[in-house]
């Protein structure tokens, strides 16, 4: 993605980035992957104590290196990397480094959401999140900081193969099981109503009982708990590599 006709808009998100991490007092160690190096430069121009940054890399060798030398507590990296690619780096480093939480930068538009969680990623967003007014580049550093799994709006639409993860529970319908799947696409209840010639009303009482069977009070919840589910089985799968 092209930035260069929206440095205005880019310029306000990436200095409420820095006062917050600033503000948030978060102290992990990092490691930065990314193809594009104007890329690596605006993350490490939002970091306000350089020396949480352990390395920056625009190669999945080099990166993995750093990787291993360090110990980070967190890896950032794009899907594309000017020599290998970041799903690849992921699942190699989440293999290697205990704990490790990834928050994966997809972007390219044919880019896998699924994918990158399956490779490990506790966090997905998408280039355009970086001009979002909802601010989901921090909110997944912040999930991630926390311990806990985020996938942006942005990214859910790029989920090709969402029903890869709903592992549902057994009294789960099928309805049930079609409309979490466009949950997790990202699609609104009127989008799902239009799209499954059900009523709004259906649709609310459907995730009713879905977060019921979940144990969740929120979508929100539902989608983490699900996409938290894919992470820990993904994690106990072989290596191809």
């Amino acid at each position: 993605m092209d930035f260069t006709d929206r440095l205005d808009q880019l310029e306000p998100n990436r200095n409420m980035m820095r006062s917050w991490m600033l503000s948030s007092g978060m102290k992990l160690s990092f490691v930065i992957a990314m193809k594009s190096h104007l890329g690596l430069l605006g993350i490490v121009r939002s970091f306000s104590d350089p020396s949480l940054i352990k390395g920056i890399a625009s190669t999945e060798e080099e990166a993995y290196r750093r990787i291993r030398e360090n110990n980070p507590v967190m890896l950032i990296c794009s899907d594309q990397l000017a020599e290998g690619d970041g799903f690849s780096l992921c699942r190699r480093a989440t293999q290697t480094v205990a704990n490790l939480r990834v928050l994966m930068l997809l972007t390219r538009a044919d880019a896998d959401t699924a994918r990158a969680l399956k490779c490990g990623a506790m966090a997905v967003v998408c280039e355009g999140d970086f001009l979002s007014p909802e601010l989901e580049v921090m909110q997944s550093l912040l999930a991630v900081a926390n311990n806990k799994t985020y996938v942006s709006s942005r990214a859910r639409l790029q989920m090709q193969q969402p029903e890869s993860i709903v592992e549902s529970p057994q009294s789960l319908t099928q309805r049930e099981k079609d409309i979490l799947i466009l949950m997790l696409k990202g699609a609104s209840d009127r989008e799902i109503a239009e799209q499954l010639l059900i009523s709004i009303h259906t649709v609310k009482e459907y995730g009713k009982s879905i977060r019921r069977k979940y144990q969740v009070k929120s979508r929100l919840q539902l989608i983490s708990a699900l996409l938290g589910r894919k992470q820990v089985s993904a994690a106990a799968e072989p290596s191809r590599r």
